[in-house]
């Protein structure tokens, strides 16, 4: 028995490390072979400047200035949060905009392999180490996890800590206690300090720790997460509150609520306004000023045009936010213009991209559906708690990030960090299908219970397929 448990641990280590080689393969082939046109454009361009500021002139700024004259000062803000441009800092070298670039893509390139480590250890707390295997073979070869490491953007960093964070979660669930529940509090904020938005996080795990655990429990686990949050985030908070007198600068709130607003993203169906509707939009100066004004010029086209805008909110936003392509890009998962890409010519590239194109919606329907059934009562009867409880907090991630996208702008890249952990969902429920399946086969023929999957030893630990 010990010898057939070491063969199949080895099978599974030899193709883990076939699937790891090709996720790097296709990811430094597509970082060293991609040409972006202007690479520090628009968002980029602002992270850069952030580290540049940063580094060179000690100040956390987005202003341009004269980047040349150290002693010239510029205006500190926080527009941005400061996670990536501290994380690109490392790579600055003056204005050697060519090198940095180059660093920068490399490492994500490097980081984003990184990312199937980790989904591989996450996904086995909760799956088969075979059908683990197939969930971090659709992380390796996602063209949505492998395009934007080209460009200097926080999806792959950010990608690679919401990984960690969903593996943090796993071995709390094997092994509770608040030391864990702080380290991931950590991890959270550290990630909130890249994409702000997932500063919710702590208060929806919060709701996990009270349905999973005794209410005494969950409140203790509660308060070492929060802890922890607070922790990694208090000092930018801090800065904000001595530096400019604010805790936080809503023009990006602003903004996400105003991009959101316009059904199919065009402005009165406009084509060219495409994906920058309020670029055509005349009135946007005028209630785009702040936060109430925003709400109110949304509330007031509700009105006008009620069944337009509630199917544009409700159906329009989910499906724009998950769609294949980034509609302010390029195409595909392309966010900036480029030159050329190994995507446009070398087969394993376009293979593996056509592959994960035509099973786009049916993962995307998967997935949705398995965050949904994953909550259903019979799941406990069947199904092992620790484990549960990874696809549970999968699931807060999946609906949550989604429901907050419907109330602003669904834009597709936003959703690109998020594909692992949908993969991971699609395949949790095509197992569930199969084990249902395998079951009611097995009563047929012989009149028994089909295997009960509680009877693991611990949550990695499934029968093997």
């Amino acid at each position: 028995m010990k010898r057939i448990v070491s063969r199949s641990s080895w099978v599974t280590l030899l193709v883990f490390v076939c699937i790891l080689f090709l996720g790097f393969y296709l990811r430094i082939g597509s970082a060293t072979e991609t040409v972006v046109i202007n690479p520090l454009r628009a968002d980029a361009g602002n992270y850069f400047t952030y580290a540049y500021n940063l580094r060179y002139k000690h100040t956390y700024s987005r202003e341009i200035g004269s980047m040349r004259d150290l002693s010239s000062p510029v205006t500190p803000d926080d527009q941005r949060s400061p996670g990536y441009p501290l994380f690109l800092t490392l790579f600055l070298d003056g204005l050697s905009f060519q090198s940095f670039v180059h660093k920068v893509v490399i490492t994500q390139a490097i980081l984003s392999a990184l990312t199937i480590i980790v989904a591989f250890l996450l996904f086995k707390s909760f799956l088969p180490h075979a059908w683990a295997l197939a969930a971090s073979l659709l992380v390796a070869i996602s063209p949505h996890l492998i395009i934007p490491n080209s460009f200097v953007i926080t999806e792959t960093l950010f990608c690679f800590l919401l990984l960690v964070i969903g593996y943090g979660i796993s071995l709390f669930a094997s092994r509770p206690s608040p030391t864990l529940a702080l380290l991931t509090g950590i991890l959270i904020g550290l990630a909130s300090l890249v994409r702000p938005i997932l500063e919710y996080l702590p208060f929806v795990l919060g709701f996990l720790f009270i349905v999973q655990y005794r209410r005494r429990e969950g409140i203790r686990y509660l308060s070492a997460l929060l802890f922890g949050f607070f922790l990694a985030f208090f000092p930018w908070i801090l800065r904000n509150a001595v530096t400019l007198g604010t805790l936080s600068d809503d023009t990006l709130l602003i903004n996400f609520l105003h991009h959101g607003m316009y059904p199919n993203f065009t402005f009165e169906g406009v084509p060219e306004s495409l994906g920058y509707p309020y670029r055509f939009d005349p009135r946007s100066p005028e209630f785009s000023r702040d936060i109430p004004s925003v709400l109110k010029e949304i509330w007031g086209r509700f009105q006008e045009k009620p069944w337009e805008h509630l199917k544009w909110f409700l159906i329009g936003k989910p499906v724009a936010f998950w769609s294949w392509d980034d509609v302010q890009g390029m195409g595909d998962a392309f966010i900036y213009p480029v030159v050329s890409s190994p995507y446009f010519s070398a087969a394993p590239f376009q293979w593996t991209h056509f592959f994960m194109f035509v099973i786009h919606w049916p993962l995307i329907i998967l997935g949705g559906l398995a965050s949904l059934i994953t909550w259903f009562r019979s799941l406990d009867e069947t199904y092992p708690q620790k484990s549960l409880f990874a696809t549970r907090f999968i699931s807060l991630v999946l609906i949550s990030y989604t429901l907050i996208h419907m109330v602003g702008a669904p834009i597709q890249r936003y959703s690109f960090p998020l594909r692992p952990y949908l993969y991971g969902m699609a395949v949790f429920l095509f197992y569930l299908l199969w084990q249902t399946l395998r079951r009611r086969l097995l009563r047929s023929k012989i009149g028994l219970p089909g295997p009960d999957l509680r009877t693991s030893a611990h949550p990695g630990s499934f029968p093997e397929e």
